[in-house]
């Protein structure tokens, strides 16, 4: 299977406007593109992402309001709800994908180096399983999902067997803004002994934890 026939089928899935499906069609290709680059293969990349299916779940499960009324328009019966296959703390990866862009350069807080330094303490608390820590450095809102069940349920969506970190890649960040608050979704490819993970992980202008994402 190509990339652009699993994109294809994931956004054939989704519910909400044909504008809207085209935005997350760009969007994910654009991803996908970014990883092999660095050196996954497809086959490992569709592996990680889990099933069209499940992927076009999650993004309807997250969609807004508006655009289930216009998928609605254009369908008949009920709308289906449906079931997030693996833990997506605060749907970060949808606002990844629908940013509303806000330029971190203007910020003087927002510093590469400071993103990038956030970005590893996060990811070595959780391989470390340091929840407390963790909770220590987020919004209220997410402190209660961070948890070893949780997380670890995330985890095995992936691999019962991740083994010791090797590698943390570079970063990638995001500004974006929603109403008068602003938000940072970065987004990290880790190795591992025994399998690559992405980690989407978004905070406030302050930079504590609003969400977190790994697939």
């Amino acid at each position: 299977m190509s990339a652009e026939k699993y994109v294809k089928d994931i956004v054939s899935n989704i519910k909400c406007s044909g504008a809207k499906r085209k935005e997350i069609e760009t969007q994910l290709l654009s991803d996908i593109s970014m990883r092999m680059e660095q050196g996954e293969s497809l086959e490992q990349i569709m592996e990680s992402m889990g099933t069209a299916q499940e992927i076009a779940d999650a993004f309807s499960q997250d969609m807004p309001e508006a655009e289930r009324k216009t998928y609605r328009k254009k369908r008949t019966g009920t709308i289906v709800a449906a079931i997030i296959v693996g833990v997506v703390l605060l749907g970060a990866y949808v606002w990844w994908i629908f940013p509303k862009p806000y330029s971190i350069e203007d910020n003087d807080l927002l510093t590469e180096e400071a993103i990038d330094a956030q970005v590893e303490t996060v990811i070595t608390l959780l391989d470390e399983n340091d929840f407390e820590t963790l909770r220590d450095m987020s919004v209220d809102k997410l402190r209660s999902a961070l948890t070893q069940e949780i997380i670890d349920k995330a985890r095995n969506m992936i691999s019962d067997d991740w083994g010791e970190r090797q590698k943390i890649g570079s970063t990638y960040a995001q500004g974006m803004k929603q109403s008068s608050k602003i938000y940072v979704v970065t987004q990290t490819d880790v190795m591992y002994e025994n399998v690559g993970a992405v980690y989407t992980i978004t905070f406030d202008e302050n930079l504590m934890m609003t969400g977190i994402y790994m697939r």
